[in-house]
């Protein structure tokens, strides 16, 4: 009885207490461990490689930094062109330090890094520019009114001079529109500034005229004790600085003479054989006499812009800017409050003539043929071709995006002419590669080629579209009145046939090629254009395509043309109208022509040959100069430009 009690009493307790279990493990995630957490955070999220800034521009001998952002670190770092612009192969951090070496004209280099995933991010543009050098000394010039007897290159106390220094590239030529910041290191005098509210400054940023000059005026106060100054000028883009010193000597200033300064005859050029300058402004400071002043251009009022005028007191400036006219001998009528205007030969003259250099045409559209190539079961062994042309040269490839699971080869890939094939290599299916082409213009221009390497299988063998042979040379000989011939096989017919770029003059016969085993042939070529390409494409759907190449020998440059004598100059109106003036041309090409733009209004121009006379000339307005241009016919033309001065 009582055994059977204290079964009865031990069933609802052990069924409590297996319940109870039950539950305890349940909360517990079972006999195998625990679930995940659903609020645990995630694995973290890996931002996109990228390297910025996108483009930059640095110069020889300056540092400058790019800066990687995402990706998964360590780094490395990859350049196209490791001459001009070197880069450590291992990155410390998430910064790479650009230490450009000179280079003769600027340059175009893509950097790149990859992480340690393998990621590789997109290129960074980097211009490298030749290292500007600033001249070996600053040149302080004392303003000869008010008058003080100094040494060349001091300055006296009460009185203003100007410091000049040149900005020079590559070769010693001026660089214009450069920045240059002037700074008063030590010594009682300041810099003049173009600002009413603060016309004495300490530091000044200029920018450099059309010859590379950059020039700002000092002015010493009255009474200053003698003293050695110390200027200093710093290249803006560079960082390149120098230092000047000179003597401020004490001296006593008398008088109240009418002067402008600088003196003297400035003469502008402009940035071709066809154009005058544009936009290149000079700065005159008043002295003496009694503000305000007007100021007034003449002869030429309208082909320069004046500011700063009326000038409200003594020391204050006005600027000059051109605006394309060209001029010879433009002065200035100056007078003060009281009718006082400054004597005759004490005023500066300005010339702006046309320039030397040959002119720069626009950019054109920047191309590249074909823009897209597709291709079955690529193997690294195989090479693909594609060209680009138009824009501004030389060009620079990169591989912008690939999944190919080799890596793939661009030859060349920079300093790459127009016309000029790439060969693209060790791609393997199934893959997908785009290569960007960069030109050099200012902004730059971008292409993009695409390779498709769809995986299925391959062609049958021998269905491989071919042309024979890949190349005529003449470099040794010339192009002129060759026929070279060519015949194509394989592929799928018909062929088309046609030049990666125009070629003025030449022929291909025929452009559509109906049959393997045809040939087409080229003519009229002449020599100057180095490379000449053909491109060759059957019908075949994805096309294929090859590119055949005539090389001629480069064509001499040519005779420079001149004309003799440069001007004329003739007093009084009944002279001019009279005069013929008579000029001689020699070298240049082809035939000579005058422009009838620049015949002067009313007056007769007469070419005979290689001689062309002027003559009919208006007898006033005086004084006058009249300009006329003379072309020949070479490409591009040349061109020569004579004056006819007529005086009062």
């Amino acid at each position: 009885m009582v055994e059977r009690r204290l079964i009865a009493w031990l069933r609802p307790a052990l069924a409590f207490f297996g319940i109870a279990g039950i539950l305890l493990l349940a909360g517990c995630g079972g006999g195998s461990g625990a679930p995940n957490n659903p609020y645990l955070p995630g694995p973290p999220v890996i931002a996109p490689l990228q390297l910025l800034p996108t483009s930059l521009t640095v110069y020889a001998g300056t540092p400058a930094t790019l800066t990687i952002s995402g990706g998964v670190a360590p780094y490395r770092a990859f350049t196209t062109n490791a001459s001009a612009l070197p880069v450590a192969a291992t990155i410390s951090g998430d910064t790479i330090v650009l230490a450009a070496n000179n280079v003769t004209g600027p340059t175009t280099v893509q950097i790149t890094v990859q992480d340690s995933a393998g990621t590789v991010s997109p290129p960074s543009t980097v211009t490298v520019q030749p290292a500007p050098l600033l001249a070996s000394l600053i040149t302080i010039t004392s303003n000869p009114n008010p008058a003080c007897a100094v040494a060349a290159g001091n300055l006296c106390s009460g009185s203003t001079g100007t410091a000049t220094l040149k900005v020079t590239g590559n070769g010693g030529v001026g660089i214009p529109g450069r920045s240059v910041k002037f700074d008063v290191v030590q010594g009682s005098f300041a810099i003049v500034s173009n600002n009413p509210g603060q016309p004495l400054v300490q530091t000044l940023t200029v920018s450099t005229d059309g010859n590379g000059n950059a020039v700002v005026v000092l002015s010493v106060p009255a009474n200053t004790p003698t003293q050695t100054g110390i200027i200093r000028a710093t290249d803006v883009a560079s960082g390149n600085q120098i230092t000047g010193t000179f003597v401020i000597q004490q001296t006593t200033i008398g008088g109240q003479t009418l002067a402008v300064l600088p003196l003297g005859t400035t003469t502008i050029t402009g940035p071709d054989s066809t154009r005058c300058s544009s936009g290149v402004t000079l700065t005159y400071y008043i002295f003496g006499g009694t503000p305000p002043y007007t100021v007034s251009a003449v002869p030429f009022p309208g082909a320069v812009t004046l500011t700063g005028v009326p000038v409200l007191k003594s020391g204050g400036a006005f600027n000059v800017t051109t605006n394309g006219s060209c001029f010879v001998n433009l002065t200035f009528i100056i007078t003060d409050a009281n009718g006082l205007t400054i004597p005759s030969g004490s005023y500066p003259t300005i010339n702006n003539q046309l320039g030397t250099g040959t002119p720069t045409p626009p950019p054109t559209t920047f191309t590249a043929t074909p823009g897209v190539i597709a291709k079955v079961n690529c193997v690294p062994a195989n090479t693909f071709q594609f060209i680009m042309t138009g824009g501004t040269s030389p060009y620079s490839v990169v591989v912008t995006a690939t999944n190919s699971p080799s890596s793939p080869f661009l030859s060349p890939q920079t300093g790459i002419t127009p016309g000029q094939a790439v060969t693209v290599s060790g791609l393997t299916s199934p893959s997908n590669t785009t290569i960007t082409g960069f030109d050099s213009s200012s902004p730059m221009q971008s292409v993009t080629v695409t390779i498709d390497c769809s995986g299925t299988p391959g062609p049958p063998p021998g269905s491989g579209l071919v042309v024979s042979p890949s190349n005529f040379n003449y470099t040794s000989t010339t192009c002129v009145s060759q026929t070279s011939n060519f015949v194509i096989t394989g592929g799928t017919p018909p062929y088309t046939v046609f030049f990666a770029t125009p070629r003025p003059g030449a022929t291909i016969t025929p452009t559509t090629v109906a049959a393997s085993g045809q040939g087409f042939s080229v003519t009229g070529l002449t020599d100057g254009v180095q490379t000449t390409n053909i491109v060759v494409q059957d019908s075949s759907n994805p096309q294929l395509q090859v590119i055949v190449t005539i090389t001629c020998p480069t064509a001499p440059p040519p005779v420079a043309l001149n004309v003799t004598p440069t001007s004329y100059t003739y007093s009084g109106g009944a002279a001019c109208s009279a005069a013929v003036s008579q000029f001689v041309i020699t070298g240049g090409s082809g035939t000579y022509v005058v422009p009838a733009t620049t015949v002067p209004a009313g007056g007769t121009v007469t070419r005979n040959g290689n001689q062309f006379t002027v003559s009919g000339l208006p007898s006033s307005p005086l004084p006058q100069t009249y300009q006329v241009t003379v072309q020949d016919t070479s490409a591009p033309p040349q061109s020569r430009t004579v004056s006819i001065t007529c005086n009062l």
